[in-house]
Formats: structure tokens, sequence, C-alpha cells
């Protein structure tokens, strides 16, 4: 808690535990091609991510160093475990949402205000709150897209 740190181990047995789950759920094909295609998001993702600060920069940079952790990162990976291809890319973006606004509320609250943004620690939070919801609501299913497609259509 004092380094808001995770031990490495910690992402590949979450994933394991995810992926069992889904597999459970879903079979194999339907993990692996969701699978794929939230990792393939999440690739292009970071791709953009990386061209726009090398730009920026005028040189290749790394974004682990100095913008981006390897725990927000190596969660990220975690979830496509779990999450199908839209329930990713809507935690993803939402919870991105969501934590813009709670930094930005938790420094005009505070005094001392923070360079470092706990991004994958409120991501492991919301998730919980998620996953707790799916639990108690039989519609809600955040390892298939077929609840979202029944709400939208």
């Amino acid at each position: 808690m004092k380094y808001r740190a995770v031990y490495w181990i910690c992402f590949p047995v979450l994933a394991a535990l995810l992926f069992i789950v889904k597999y459970n759920r879903t079979g194999i094909e339907q993990t692996l091609t969701d699978a794929g295609f939230s990792l393939s998001f999440l690739l292009v993702q970071l791709f953009i991510l990386w061209g726009y600060f090398s730009i920026k920069h005028k040189r290749a940079i790394n974004i682990t160093k100095d913008y981006l952790g390897w725990g927000d990162v190596l969660f990220l990976i975690t979830i496509v475990c779990y999450l199908s291809p839209v329930n990713y890319v809507l935690f993803y973006v939402g919870s991105l949402i969501l934590v813009l606004f709670y930094v930005i509320t938790a420094n005009l609250l505070s005094t001392k205000v923070s360079q470092q943004i706990p991004l994958a620690g409120l991501q492991a939070a919301l998730l919980a709150v998620l996953m707790a919801i799916e639990i108690y609501s039989p519609t809600t299913k955040l390892y298939d897209d077929s609840w979202i497609y029944y709400l939208v259509g």
C-alpha cells in the first residue's frame, strides 16, 4: 500500500483465474476469440499512445517509463481474459473517464496535487464493483456481449 505497487505474479494468477471462469461459461473458442479481439484493441491503443508521445518528443519514447505504469498495462492485459470485446471497450473507455473525473475532483479538493494517477487500482475497484453487480444481476454478463445488444436493440 505504501508504494501503491502489486507483485507482478498477481497478474498472471488473476489472468488464469479469469480465463478459467470465462472458459467454464463460454468455452475455449469464444474465450480465445474474445481475448484476441480485446488484446488487439489494447495493443492498437498502446501503439497510438506511443506514437503520440514519440511525435510530441520527436524521438521514440518508452511510455511505461514516464506516462503509463507496468501495473496499468498488465492489468489491462489481464482483464482481456474475462471481458467480452464490447464489454472490454466499454470498461476501458468508461473507467478512463471515471478515473479522470476522480483525479480532477481529488486534486481540486486537496491542497497537495498529485502527478501520479492510480489507474490500475481504480480500474480494479471499478471492475470489482461490476463483477459484484454481475453476481446479483442475472441479465448482466461481463463475459458476453448479448446483454448489451439486448439493452440497445
